[in-house]
């Protein structure tokens, strides 16, 4: 039988995002927010597989009908990297944070101890669940379109490097879900509907007020900065689906912001050296990156009200550079600001 002659570019691979429909664990049916990916890496569903010996008329090896496949209750993750654009940023930040949006900036409460919970089937929101949408080759032809709802975004890590890619911000998010999808019939050959690019990047200049540490203006290298917001699935059978979550429990077991800004060394960061060594909370804001000298005035801003330093080390590059880890700590009722308009 001769080869298929048809080749097809990776570049046909598209990836979309959107907030639930109507309740949790829905899947978004409108148009997708397309994501302008570095790599496409399709979900991993971890269905309940087992191979089950039969009697003897199995043979001497495993037969088919020994095979058992179990969907319900099984979890699905991915991962998605790309160009942050403002579409996104007011998509995945809530969806992170679980918090949401007030006067265009979201404000995480580290002293809180009320975990945030919603339930399956619960009206959909921002700080809920999304749908991840995958388009295979060219969206019809292959059986390999996907959308996967009741999506949770624990981890979404933001980068910049004004010597990299015009100075656009870059976005690594990971998800989980464990809504149910049927075996057997997960995957189509309909494409889903993804909107066009965005061309409305998100870039580091958009920062060009200060960057601080300790409440001490810093030359900025490089930018990464991580936010850590795990799940739990509690119970079964959600909202009268087979497998479903009753419950979603966030900041468990914690909330962790992480930024690790590379900067300029001189004597306005030498101090952290010693600081490094101590549990002491840096001077307020620990790290802030800004548009505005008052990050609630501006339109963009990060800014970790108390933190510490859990690692710091040379960066050789063109110039010497200190690569700091900064973690914030809950001291604060705003021990996390994002500001975003």
């Amino acid at each position: 039988m001769a080869i298929n002659a048809v080749f097809s570019s990776s570049k046909e691979l598209i990836v979309g995002v959107g907030l639930d429909a109507s309740n949790v664990g829905t899947p978004f049916a409108g148009t997708f927010t397309a994501i302008e990916t570095d790599s496409v890496t399709p979900p991993t569903i971890n269905d309940l597989r087992e191979e089950r010996r039969g009697g003897a008329t199995s043979g001497i090896m495993t037969s088919t009908a020994d095979h058992f496949i179990y969907g319900p209750g099984a979890t699905i993750e991915g991962s998605v990297s790309g160009f942050l654009t403002d579409e996104l940023h007011a998509i995945l930040i809530p969806a992170v944070t679980g918090v949401a949006i007030s006067s265009s900036a979201y404000t995480v409460d580290g002293t809180s101890t009320s975990n945030f919970t919603f339930e399956h089937g619960d009206t959909s929101a921002l700080t809920k669940t999304l749908t991840f949408a995958y388009n295979g080759v060219g969206g019809s032809g292959f059986d390999d379109c996907i959308a996967v709802p009741g999506c949770v975004v624990t981890s979404l890590t933001l980068t910049g490097d004004p010597n990299e890619d015009g100075g656009r911000m870059k976005f690594d998010a990971s998800w989980i879900s464990r809504t149910p999808l049927a075996a057997g019939s997960t995957y189509s050959s309909t494409a889903l509907t993804m909107g066009s690019y965005s061309s409305n990047y998100v870039f580091l200049g958009d920062y060009n007020v200060h960057t601080q540490i300790t409440d001490t203006d810093v030359l900025l290298k490089s930018l990464s900065l991580n936010i850590e917001n795990p799940v739990v699935f509690g119970g079964f059978g959600g909202y009268a689906v087979d497998g479903a979550p009753q419950t979603y429990v966030r900041s468990v077991p914690g909330f962790v912001v992480t930024a690790n800004p590379v900067i300029k060394y001189d004597t306005a960061v030498d101090g952290l050296w010693e600081l490094s060594r101590q549990a002491t909370t840096l001077t307020s804001p620990a790290f802030e990156i800004t548009d505005h000298a008052t990050p609630a005035s501006g339109n963009r801003a990060f800014s970790i009200t108390d933190g510490i330093v859990t690692d710091i080390s040379w960066d050789e590059g063109d110039y010497l550079g200190l690569n700091a880890t900064l973690k914030a700590r809950g001291d604060d009722a705003v021990s996390f600001y994002i500001k975003y308009s």
